[in-house]
């Protein structure tokens, strides 16, 4: 934050200025900010994703009560907004029911620029076992990223797919409102798939609301 021409005054153990000031950073406040007479404090009550030791999800956890069964070899898409530079490792999801029999080498977390370039991978043929939790794949090369929209890619195959958890919207255009192809919140990446491979954003198709985080 730059501070220029500012006059400060101390009173009280307040420090107020008449003047505006502006950040172009993140700007950290250990108490209380007082702006127009409303206070907020630095540690809401709302849940956010640090709190889970996250660095972002796609909304809060407790608002995915609702199930989706993915189509074997179709890319599922679910977007993720950095507010800054972080290290992803890890990526996120909730499984819901086990997957049946997974065919080795084909089922994938990733994580995917804006560009859609794939930027890592992380096997789930091991992770789609279980019920009801939270499960992670670990990326093969943990990624250095800039502040930006990544999304979180799921690709699901075996006898019978796994049941993963997502908001209880029905249509698909409502989660993704005044959005593109390219910039869709949700999305679909192709079908018949084995591996996943750099996109085309321009052609997603609109997807189902699945939950996903990164660490």
């Amino acid at each position: 934050m730059t501070l220029q021409d500012i006059d400060f005054k101390y009173v009280g153990g307040v420090l107020t200025t008449g003047r505006n000031i502006r950040t172009t950073g993140n700007l950290t406040v250990d108490g209380t900010v007082t702006i127009g007479g409303a206070t907020s404090t630095s540690s809401p009550a709302v849940p956010v994703p640090g709190d889970h030791g996250l660095a972002a999800w796609s909304y809060d956890p407790t608002v995915a009560v609702s199930t989706l069964t993915p189509t074997l070899g179709t890319v599922y898409l679910s977007a993720v907004y950095l507010r800054q530079p972080t290290t992803i490792s890890k990526c996120w999801f909730l499984l819901g029911t086990a997957a049946g029999t997974p065919t080795s080498g084909q089922n994938w977390a990733g994580l995917v620029n804006s560009s859609g370039t794939v930027l890592s991978t992380a096997s789930l043929d091991t992770v789609v076992t279980g019920s009801n939790t939270p499960k992670s794949g670990t990326l093969s090369t943990p990624q250095s990223v800039a502040a930006g929209t990544y999304w979180v890619a799921l690709l699901f195959n075996g006898t019978t797919a796994p049941v993963v958890y997502k908001t209880a919207m029905p249509f698909t255009g409502f989660a993704n409102v005044n959005q593109t192809a390219a910039t869709y919140r949700y999305a679909t990446a192709g079908t018949a798939q084995t591996t996943l491979s750099n996109i085309t954003p321009s052609s997603n198709g609109a997807g189902q609301s699945v939950w996903v985080g990164v660490s």
